[in-house]
């Protein structure tokens, strides 16, 4: 009799089989729905990490205009100029020509700094001297401006001097030199360690200091 039973088997029913067949039908859906998520994930991911990047390297360089825009820390009295060109006459009758890449006024002092000014000075005998340098600082109450920083000076006279510092008074177009000076004229050059120039290039003192002597050489025998 136990073996009989044992032999016996459960026999399938329609709706056994329904069973079955829904539950593996679920069970497929199930996998071709996480299947698919898999695949979304698997393409939209690298495309976040990308967008991202992207996001970073444009907040990089927002930040980077907008310190460039504000590196000096203007405030709203500023005032800042581009390309600034300005032309007036000294009490002697010169004329003379101020531009440069940026000019920035701070408040309402007197003082303009300047990046690369360059000055023209015509004389009334039409001598013409200029003058340029990496930065400079325009004082408009003494109408002086100070050049610094690989400063040249370039005169009609046919004489160019090489500085550091110089600084130029516009009333009467006199430019004086108190640091190591080189200039080269035709016939030709000279060393000292301070200048003055006059008259719009007429006249150009040079100076010595202490043990430091003024020093130059001649060409062509003169």
């Amino acid at each position: 009799m136990a073996q009989l039973l044992d032999d016996i088997h459960p026999v399938a029913t329609p709706e056994s089989i329904d069973a079955d067949i829904h539950r593996r039908q679920v069970q497929a859906r199930a996998w071709k729905k996480r299947a698919r998520r898999i695949h979304r994930l698997r393409v939209l991911l690298p495309g976040l990490i990308i967008g991202i990047v992207l996001l970073l390297v444009v907040w990089v360089i927002v930040q980077s205009v907008l310190n460039s825009l504000n590196v000096y820390g203007a405030n709203t009295t500023d005032i800042r100029m581009l390309n600034p060109l300005y032309t007036d006459r000294g009490d002697d009758g010169s004329r003379y020509t101020l531009r440069g890449v940026e000019a920035i006024r701070r408040g309402n002092t007197p003082v303009i700094t300047l990046t690369a000014p360059r000055v023209d000075i015509r004389s009334e005998n039409a001598s013409t001297s200029q003058l340029e340098a990496a930065t400079g600082i325009y004082n408009n109450d003494n109408r002086t401006i100070t050049f610094k920083k690989d400063v040249v000076v370039n005169s009609s006279q046919e004489f160019v001097l090489k500085t550091q510092d110089a600084r130029i008074d516009l009333k009467n177009s006199t430019v004086v030199g108190n640091s190591y000076v080189e200039g080269e004229w035709a016939n030709g050059d000279i060393k000292a360690q301070s200048f003055r120039i006059e008259d719009n290039g007429n006249r150009v003192h040079f100076n010595g200091k202490g043990e430091q002597k003024v020093t130059g050489t001649l060409r062509n025998g003169n």
